[in-house]
């Protein structure tokens, strides 16, 4: 057995603790910052280190604790033992606080730890929830390949491609500046469980992706067209340069054209449609089908994804623009959305995976709410439409 093990539970079953001890258990457990529970231990140790606390400055040699202490003293279970007046003031309070409460946690890990022939019989208790994203994950793809992962902490310049720096600001927008004459792309890859991406493009156009939603752009606009492509989500605040229209390529899906607007592009594999909609200036959409239009502000152009549907281009007026944009403003906007929409939402939001017991009811919602919600604070508002729900790991199983 560990030494630091046998001497803690010696320590725990003495009935009080010398100088030498005092001392060593001081030092060995002051670094920890786990002070939980601690005014349960305060009726057995207080007296013994908080008098003491102020003294303990010079180290000393450690007690012996080759032989274990025996007493005959019963230890009283934790739960049974009576509180004293926990209410203190000063270096006592302090003293005896900060070292109780570490007593406390070590110990209680020394009673539950499993002996190895225990280890199969535990049963390791699944999540029950999710928690929303904290922070933008995105990584970069460099032109040669490389992959630069930016977490919450990743500050300053990140990379150089020719003459052109990367950067990432303290509020996590991702910038790109110099000058750059060959024709180097990135990608910017924003994954599921991620916060939305800020990225200003060389030519000062902002992109604002979404999670599970890329952007392949160059490092430096070159030639008289500024094309990028996008895949998922993303939202396009285009710098105005009349010389050099900005281009959209959805791949597969078509393309939009613009001089210099704000508009936004839904364009999920997994969704029914592909739709753009305009907030301000205009938008040229080429659909696949060879069809183009022109939107006006508050305008959306929509066509289906599915391959054996035609691709036939609608054009909805009046369309509500909140909601459109309800995930770059920090919510979930479900309205007149089913539940297959909805639950889509939620997996890429929440990285999970959703699992149908059975087929999948027809249900409607409506209404926004925040997305820095848990999971289950979620579901239980949807559960109003007589939708169950339950999480297992990170998967959410739907059932009737």
């Amino acid at each position: 057995m560990d030494q630091n093990r046998i001497r803690l539970e010696a320590l725990l079953q003495s009935s009080s603790l010398t100088d030498a001890e005092k001392q060593w258990l001081w030092e060995y457990l002051q670094q920890s910052d786990t002070p939980e529970l601690l005014e349960l231990l305060l009726d057995k140790f207080a007296d013994d280190l908080a008098t003491d606390a102020q003294t303990i400055k010079q180290p000393i040699h450690p007690p012996d604790f080759s032989t274990p202490i025996q007493t005959t003293e019963p230890v009283e279970p934790f739960y049974a033992a009576p509180l004293k007046n926990i209410i203190q003031t000063g270096t006592r309070w302090l003293a005896a606080a900060i070292v109780l409460g570490l007593v406390f946690s070590v110990y209680w890990l020394l009673r539950i730890t499993p002996e190895p022939h225990q280890k199969n019989n535990i049963q390791t208790a699944m999540p029950v929830d999710v928690a929303a994203p904290g922070v933008s994950r995105p990584t970069i793809v460099l032109a040669n390949g490389e992959r630069v992962l930016l977490d919450s902490n990743y500050k300053g310049i990140m990379a150089s491609e020719g003459g052109v720096q990367i950067e990432r600001s303290a509020s996590g927008n991702i910038t790109y500046h110099g000058v750059e004459s060959a024709n180097l792309y990135n990608t910017l890859v924003n994954p599921r469980g991620s916060k939305p991406v800020l990225l200003t493009l060389s030519d000062g156009s902002s992109v604002w992706l979404n999670s599970e939603s890329s952007l392949r752009y160059p490092v430096f606009f070159t030639g008289a067209v500024r094309s990028v492509e996008v895949t998922g989500e993303a939202y396009f605040e285009v710098a105005k340069n009349p010389s050099k229209p900005f281009r959209v390529n959805l791949g597969a899906k078509g393309t939009v054209e613009v001089l210099g607007t704000h508009f936004n592009i839904n364009s999920y594999e997994d969704e029914s449609a592909t739709r753009i909609t305009l907030l301000e200036g205009s938008v040229r959409v080429m659909a696949p089908s060879a069809q183009m239009v022109i939107l006006r502000p508050g305008q959306q152009a929509a066509y289906s994804n599915t391959r054996s549907e035609k691709k036939e281009l609608a054009i909805y007026n009046q369309v509500d623009l909140n909601a459109v944009m309800a995930w770059k403003n920090g919510y979930f906007n479900f309205q007149h959305a089913d539940l297959l929409t909805v639950m889509r939402q939620l997996a890429r939001w929440y990285d999970i995976e959703i699992h149908y017991e059975g087929t999948p009811p027809t249900r409607y919602f409506g209404g926004e709410m925040q997305r820095d919600l848990n999971l289950s604070e979620v579901l239980k508002l949807l559960e109003k439409n007589n939708v169950h729900f339950r999480i297992e790991n990170r998967t959410l199983f739907v059932k009737p």
